[in-house]
């Protein structure tokens, strides 16, 4: 009864242990596959910027440079463009955030000088008013941070 009950424990211990193996397996299997379909996403991501970037604004005056960000949370690609243009009364700055996938436009800010300290002429993130440079980054940064 005694050396029953013993094989009985054992055969049940052996079994959850083996068990629990192969779940930690297919589990680091699972992560593995996960990190590298978002590392294909945010090269995609880079890759597909890129490509926008140079057929929207390589031809267009003034100086426009550009950082992008895969969103993970939201499934999008987003494009930060930095541009400054001069003109007779000295110039001017303009940040646009895009989603270059579905080529919305989520938000802008134009500040005539090149001060971001100046009052902003317009700044707004997906229909949100914004008075400041500082307003702006927050309103933009959940789309370029994960």
């Amino acid at each position: 009864m005694k050396r029953t009950l013993f094989i009985s424990i054992f055969i049940v211990f052996f079994t959850t242990s083996f068990m629990s193996l192969i779940g930690c397996n297919n589990q680091n299997q699972t992560t593995k596959k996960i990190l590298k379909e978002q590392y294909e996403l945010q090269d995609k991501c880079g890759k597909r910027s890129e490509e926008w970037f140079k057929k929207e604004y390589e031809s267009t005056e003034g100086n426009t440079n550009y950082k992008n960000h895969y969103d993970k949370k939201e499934n999008k690609c987003f494009i930060l463009l930095t541009s400054f243009y001069t003109n007779k009364k000295g110039g001017s700055i303009q940040l646009s955030l895009y989603d270059i996938n579905e080529d919305n436009e989520y938000g802008v800010l134009i500040i005539h000088g090149y001060n971001v300290n100046n009052k902003p002429y317009s700044c707004s993130v997906l229909n949100k008013s914004c008075g400041s440079y500082d307003e702006w980054l927050l309103l933009v940064n959940p789309y370029m941070e994960d």
